[in-house]
């Protein structure tokens, strides 16, 4: 049987972290990035593993710097790990345009990562439906010489000293998160991630995951409003919490959300947004949950976010349906730049 391949479309702290447990899990990996990228991929890459506090070296991958380059070999899939405001950019469309020529005639199944996307991702490449799936990664990976976050207990500041990226499970959840609309090629997807016998990938119902990433984007926005406190400190902001969960209803009561979003609305309060966001906390330890996000959500995937939220309102000022939480949510996280 030969060796699955996969080609990963830029090298940042998802694309690393997803390589390193594909080529665990035995696919040939490739990087396709920037020419002034490539040298930093010439070495092995040291991540810091936030799970067990141990390096791990990933040398078996090659990185190319042109499209041409990277198509020289054929791809069972290409992970594209664009947020979905550079996938609309105008670099991002051309890439994607790009991609989506040398990819036609090829059997690649496209793997893309940001939220929201899929569609634009798809049309913009002129793949066939059947060919380009969704998914995103379901831990914390940040790049070490992005953001220096804080050193919570058990952490050995000397090793994480020598690595490039920090990485850490939450919990039980998985790794990564593929969209299971189409059966066969996100099953296909997930068998692969999960050889590497380390980390999980989960298949998750379209609808429902619809609705997490959404309500998750609410809860991003209210923490970027209240200026990044610890969970305790936003829960103790009740006229937030109460916008907030107000909000999170007419997200999760849209009609392209389902069943599955009805249902989440009716458990929806501030009292559990609290308790969800103190558990994530909990469970992101050592790695401190509000100073990555407030690098992550608050910086670097923001415009992304905001997107994702000014979407929802869209879809539902054309329903003629009232939207006035989300509506002022919306002013206050836009104020917030």
């Amino acid at each position: 049987m030969p060796k699955p391949s996969v080609l990963i479309v830029g090298a940042g702290a998802l694309g690393i972290v997803t390589g390193y447990h594909l080529s665990l899990a035995g696919a040939g990996v490739h990087f396709l990035v920037r020419p002034n990228r490539l040298p930093a991929l010439q070495e092995p890459q040291v991540l810091y593993c936030y799970d067990d506090h141990e390096l791990k070296r990933f040398s078996e991958f090659k990185a190319h710097g042109s499209i041409d380059d990277a198509m020289s070999r054929g791809y069972d899939f290409v992970l594209i790990t664009l947020d979905g405001a550079t996938c609309r950019g105008t670099e991002g469309t051309a890439l994607l345009k790009a991609l989506g020529r040398a990819l036609h005639d090829t059997r690649a199944i496209a793997v893309i990562n940001g939220v929201g996307v899929r569609e634009y991702c798809r049309d913009t490449m002129g793949l066939p439906d059947e060919r380009v799936i969704e998914g995103t990664m379901g831990l914390l990976s940040y790049q070490t010489d992005r953001v220096t976050l804080p050193l919570n207990p058990p952490t050995d500041p000397a090793r994480l000293a020598q690595a490039s990226i920090g990485y850490r499970h939450m919990g039980k959840n998985p790794g990564f998160l593929v969209i299971k609309r189409l059966a066969a090629p996100a099953r296909a997807f997930a068998k692969l991630y999960n050889r590497s016998g380390i980390s999980k990938c989960q298949e998750i119902n379209e609808k429902l995951f619809a609705t997490f990433s959404s309500s998750i984007f609410v809860v991003m926005a209210m923490f970027d409003i209240a200026g990044w406190p610890h969970a305790d400190g936003l829960a103790r902001d009740t006229e937030l919490m109460k916008l907030g969960s107000a909000a999170m209803k007419e997200v999760m009561r849209l009609p392209e959300h389902g069943l599955p979003g009805k249902i989440g609305s009716l458990f929806m309060s501030p009292r559990q947004i609290a308790k969800t966001n103190a558990k994530m906390e909990r469970e992101c330890l050592p790695v401190d949950y509000t100073a990555f996000n407030k690098f992550h959500h608050g910086g670097k995937v923001r415009e992304q976010d905001m997107q994702v939220l000014q979407r929802c309102l869209h879809s539902g000022q054309a329903q003629d349906k009232a939207m006035p939480a989300l509506t002022e949510l919306l002013r206050r996280y836009e104020a917030a730049a």
